[in-house]
């Protein structure tokens, strides 16, 4: 179900010179843009008002405070994420694989959700929705109670840690050819390695690395519900 931000269309300008009417679509908007070069501690009323040349103490007409105004963008961006459960009825496996490509879609798509999972040192409600089936794989596989909250906590941080890592990675692999590599003036075994190494960084893809990433991941929870299941 779309959010009633993401029914509102976007903000038109009102005409030269003039900012358009102010909203809280308008705000969340604007934050939302901002984000994708400042932390969430780095935006204020005072810089929102400046940007949407507005008071800033318009801003609060809309939003007590800032962690008001990230918990609605949060819940802004997370609406936009759309998972085809295969159903309980599947393998796991297959359900949390659906899951995890979703995921990593919707990451790459939209990098500000990483800056929105939690709120207030709080997993926003918006990111909560995003990985309930993670917890509903976890709980079907008999997890519960601290161990249910450790194996959560070593996954969701596994996944998230390597796409947020690899968003950035990409494209630093991409220009490792820019210079050039010449193993031969090498004055060690280490760095001849290391200069190979470089060669082919701008051959790997992206959708590699995840992929490797989600089937360790994945044969790693295998071992672990098959270790208890030995217990």
């Amino acid at each position: 179900m779309e959010s009633e931000l993401q029914q509102v269309a976007a903000p038109v300008r009102a005409g030269r010179g003039r900012p358009a009417k102010l909203t809280a679509a308008l705000i969340v908007a604007k934050t939302r843009e901002m984000l994708l070069l400042k932390q969430p501690e780095e935006i204020t009323f005072a810089l929102l008002g400046r940007e949407l040349r507005v008071p800033s103490s318009s801003v609060y007409n809309y939003f007590p405070n800032r962690e008001a105004l990230l918990a609605a963008v949060a819940a802004d961006v997370f609406a936009g994420f759309h998972f085809d459960d295969p159903g309980p009825g599947a393998p796991w496996q297959q359900r949390l694989r659906a899951w995890l490509d979703e995921i990593d879609r919707f990451l790459d798509r939209n990098p500000v959700a990483f800056r929105v999972m939690a709120t207030n040192s709080q997993a926003s409600s918006g990111w909560i929705n995003v990985r309930a089936p993670l917890l509903e794989v976890l709980d079907s596989l008999g997890y519960s109670g601290r161990e249910l909250t450790l194996v959560h906590a070593w996954f969701e941080g596994q996944v998230t840690g390597m796409l947020l890592i690899e968003y950035h990675s990409a494209l630093n692999r991409a220009i490792a050819g820019d210079f050039d590599v010449d193993p031969a003036s090498a004055t060690s075994e280490a760095e001849r390695c290391d200069m190979e190494r470089r060669h082919y960084l701008p051959t790997i893809r992206r959708e590699e690395i995840v992929t490797m990433g989600y089937d360790c991941l994945i044969g790693a929870l295998e071992r672990m519900v098959a270790d208890r299941a030995c217990k």
